[in-house]
């Protein structure tokens, strides 16, 4: 976007504003923000068309039991993902709750979301005739899935998996299951048991990087 274009920071602050107020007051008319930030009718909705282009907020028209229908402003679900969440704070004390109860349970749970994660995504990856073309299938998984994942050929028939993120770091450092029944759900899509974890976020990785070769007796 041209510098000249680019939101200035009281533009931005003013956006934010708008996003809280209706995070927090619901649903609300021009009129009614205009009034909360005490800037003009033509100014909010100046922000609105730009928050409705990003996808953060949508309107409906709203009959009102005098005069002219009108249009209400609400946010979206991505809007949503602008507020602070603590899902992995959450996770762990799940899991430390079941840890405690019965150890047995936390491996029985990572091993079950390994069997689901295979089951979800074995169709679309299976169908790469070649390994190469399952760890790009998989590689795609893995980028939708917020993993920033990337993949290239190594020596021969070897290739390199990257996941340069990993949204379960938080529990993954405390409870490896998770690591451990990844590396068995990528054996199984890919075909091959020659799959090496040769560096880890959750021990202090840059990435989780992957060795995967062909099995040695194919």
């Amino acid at each position: 976007m041209p510098a000249s274009v680019m939101p200035s920071n009281e533009e931005t602050s003013t956006r934010r504003e708008i996003i809280n107020i209706l995070r927090t007051a619901g649903p609300l008319t021009v009129g009614e923000l205009g009034d909360r930030l005490g800037i003009t009718h033509v100014a909010v909705r100046r922000h609105l068309t730009s928050l409705e282009r990003d996808g953060l907020v949508s309107s409906v028209q709203e009959r009102l039991p005098m005069g002219r229908p009108t249009r209400v402003y609400s946010l979206t679900e991505t809007a949503d993902d602008l507020f602070p969440k603590k899902y992995g704070s959450l996770t762990l004390e799940i899991l430390d709750f079941l840890a405690d109860d019965n150890g047995n349970l936390v491996e029985q749970f990572f091993a079950a979301r390994g069997q689901n994660f295979v089951g979800k995504y074995g169709p679309e990856v299976t169908k790469g005739e070649s390994l190469e073309d399952r760890v790009a299938r998989l590689s795609d998984i893995q980028q939708a899935n917020g993993y920033l994942s990337e993949w290239g050929k190594a020596e021969g028939e070897t290739f390199v998996l990257k996941e340069f993120n990993c949204p379960v770091h938080q529990v993954s450092r405390k409870y490896p299951h998770a690591c451990h029944h990844e590396l068995e759900a990528f054996k199984a899509l890919l075909g091959t048991d020659s799959i090496e974890r040769v560096e880890c976020i959750s021990k202090g990785g840059t990435c989780c990087r992957y060795v995967i070769a062909p099995n040695e007796n194919a």
